[in-house]
């Protein structure tokens, strides 16, 4: 598609999953493009303070651990795309195609920098709660990235973007997710434009916003729904669920981290809750 031709699956010190390579797929059918693999390889933090010293084989030993692990991720990888059918390839090549890089010590911060160059992130979230490493994978995307992110979870809905919900707020990250998302909207079958009483900022309502989307041609209808007794992620989530959507789209973050980490917040609910595939912007 337009506008999603360059994808990057990034793994910050994690292994490939079928699911975001699945995803990128997904996203990148009867577009031609190139999906690259980033993993990320950690180096120890240095230690500073008189007396602080760190023996040289251990030092050696977690040298040869990342490139083990480095290894095992492009391998992965490799095998994963070839089950799929998609070949290995330059990003100057036509077709479908896959790339792999390997980056050292940058962290989550160095990738959201790389991921400026992209049309799209695709990040792969564990809702067991198991590993929290992917939050901080995909709030570096967010910030540091100026690019929509696509987060998914484990099981991969048949399509992504057929039924969409657009989570709107009124706020510029609102417009930006549906900017960015704008490529997809062009495929689909059904949008429902949904605002939550008690999640709006100012800017324009949901009755202008889909008044536009319609006008450029886009199946959207307007929602609103009331946040009383519950929250406006849950909300969302529940409001998703019943529209069958297989991709919600929503700005993040329109309140500061510090905010949602002390109270809570959309952004927050749906990285925890939406089963769906997420786009998001800020």
């Amino acid at each position: 598609m337009p506008g999603l031709r360059t994808i990057l699956v990034p793994f910050n010190n994690t292994q490939p999953t079928a699911a975001a390579i699945d995803a990128a797929r997904l996203i990148s059918e009867g577009s031609g493009a190139y999906i690259e693999g980033a993993y990320c390889r950690q180096v120890l933090p240095i230690i500073a303070g008189e007396g602080i010293t760190l023996p040289g084989d251990y030092l050696a030993e977690f040298e040869e651990e990342g490139k083990q692990q480095a290894t095992l991720a492009r391998e992965t990888f490799e095998s994963l795309i070839g089950a799929r059918g998609i070949p290995m390839g330059s990003l100057e090549a036509e077709g479908v195609r896959a790339g792999w890089t390997e980056m050292m010590g940058t962290g989550p911060e160095g990738i959201g920098e790389y991921a400026r160059a992209f049309g799209i992130s695709v990040l792969s979230r564990d809702l067991s709660g198991g590993n929290v490493d992917w939050k901080s994978t995909a709030e570096a995307l967010l910030f540091e990235s100026g690019r929509p992110l696509l987060l998914v979870s484990d099981e991969i809905p048949e399509t992504i973007g057929r039924r969409i919900l657009i989570a709107w707020n009124g706020s510029t990250e609102s417009a930006r997710a549906l900017s960015a998302a704008r490529p997809l909207l062009a495929t689909c079958e059904a949008v429902q434009v949904l605002a939550v009483e008690g999640g709006l900022v100012s800017g324009p309502d949901v009755e202008l916003i889909t008044a536009h989307l319609r006008a450029s041609g886009f199946k959207a209808q307007a929602k609103t729904r009331d946040s009383s007794g519950t929250t406006v992620g849950q909300v969302i989530v529940s409001e998703a669920q019943d529209f069958g959507a297989d991709l919600i789209v929503k700005g993040a973050f329109t309140h500061s981290r510090l905010r949602q980490l002390v109270f809570g917040g959309a952004t927050s609910e749906i990285f925890n809750h939406a089963t769906c595939p997420v786009i998001m912007c800020h």
